[in-house]
Parts: structure tokens; C-alpha cells; sequence
């Protein structure tokens, strides 16, 4: 990957906090028109537009840099696998997935998370919950993860296992990993979880 002084990439990812996407792009086009192929400043132009809901111009910048890394890169099949996602490409979505899964050799725990979720939507949970749990198993300090874990225990009905998810994530709630969400939603949307199961326990006495 080419060098862009972290300094710049500083600016243009305090720009994007601020939504100000058309800044921000002006600072990648000044790195592009020095070099046309810097994979960071493709990156960055493919989440903006992403952001911006310009999926068509996100998807030119990803394929134009999947091109260059012959479908070889996880990171770019990932994004890819996002954006066609967007386009509701479901099954054209889970092969770039699977290609990316593979060359990670199933070592990184966000795309075998999100493998699990395409596994989901073809009603295979069984696959999901072993592709989460060894999501877990990777890195056990993600709160998507935890989250997505006390998601399917619930729908399985597995209150006690769902219970005991939800009890390790206030346990470690000071050491929890988020991404592109703050701790808060997590927090919010398990506190929903806890209510729902204490509901079908009053249900069920």
C-alpha cells in the first residue's frame, strides 16, 4: 500500500466526523492526482461515497482497486461484499465473502461474523451460531459480535445462554471493541434483549 502521511488521514477522517464529505474528497484528489493508484486514498473515496448513499461511485473506486490486487486483497472483497449488499446482491454479495474468507484462512473474526450473517438469511442458523462463536473465539472483546450472539441465542430460545452473553458483556463492558458504533447503542440495544428474555420468563410462570 502506497504511504500517505498519517497526518492527512487524520484530516480527512476528522472531515468525514463532521460529514464533510466534499472536503475530505478534496483532500484524497490531492493525493490521487500525485498518485492514481494510492490504495488508502481509493479506500477512503469508496467509504465516503458509501456515506453519502453514492454506491455506484463507491463500487467504481473498489473495483478499480480489486482490479489492481487481482480479487486477491480480503479487504477489498469485504467492501465489495458490502456494497452489493446495498444493491440487495445477496448471492453475488456471499461469493466475495467466501473469497475473502478463504484467503484469511478464517482468521478474521469480522468476516466470519458477517459470513454467518449471509448463512442467516438462507434460515441456516446452525452455520451461523458456529461462525459466531468462533467469530467470539478470534476476538472475544467485540461488542458486534456479543450483540449478535445474544441475538440468536434469543431466537433459538435460548434464554440461558443469552443471559449469560449478556452478563459478560457488562462484565467486560470497560475492555468491549466497537467500529463504526459507539458503546451507547450497544448498551441501549442489549438493555432491550435483557427486558424481552425477563419477559418470557414471567410468561412462562
Amino acid at each position: 500500500m502506497n504511504y500517505t502521511p498519517q497526518s492527512l488521514i487524520d484530516e480527512i477522517e476528522k472531515l468525514k466526523e463532521l460529514w464533510k464529505f466534499d472536503d475530505a474528497i478534496n483532500k484524497i484528489n490531492s493525493i490521487l492526482f500525485r498518485d492514481p493508484n494510492n490504495e488508502e486514498a481509493l479506500l477512503q473515496v469508496a467509504d465516503i461515497q458509501y456515506r453519502k448513499g453514492e454506491i455506484s461511485k463507491a463500487w467504481k473506486a473498489i473495483d478499480f482497486l480489486n482490479a489492481k490486487k487481482n480479487n486477491e486483497d480480503p479487504l477489498g472483497l469485504y467492501i465489495k461484499w458490502i456494497l452489493e449488499m446495498e444493491k440487495n446482491h445477496r448471492l453475488e454479495a456471499k461469493k466475495y465473502l467466501q473469497k475473502a474468507l478463504e484467503l484469511t484462512k478464517a482468521e478474521n473474526h469480522e468476516i466470519m461474523r458477517c459470513y454467518g450473517l449471509c448463512e442467516y438469511r438462507y434460515w441456516n442458523r446452525e452455520k451461523w451460531l458456529w461462525l459466531l462463536k468462533d467469530s467470539f473465539t478470534l476476538n472475544n472483546k467485540d461488542a458486534e459480535v456479543i450483540y449478535n450472539l445474544i441475538e440468536l441465542y434469543i431466537l433459538e430460545r435460548k434464554y440461558s445462554k443469552a443471559k449469560s452473553m449478556i452478563e459478560y458483556y457488562y462484565r467486560n463492558h470497560g475492555k468491549l471493541q466497537t467500529i463504526d458504533k459507539e458503546i451507547t447503542y450497544y448498551d441501549k440495544k442489549i438493555t432491550l434483549l435483557e427486558r424481552f428474555i425477563k419477559t418470557q420468563a414471567i410468561f412462562k410462570t
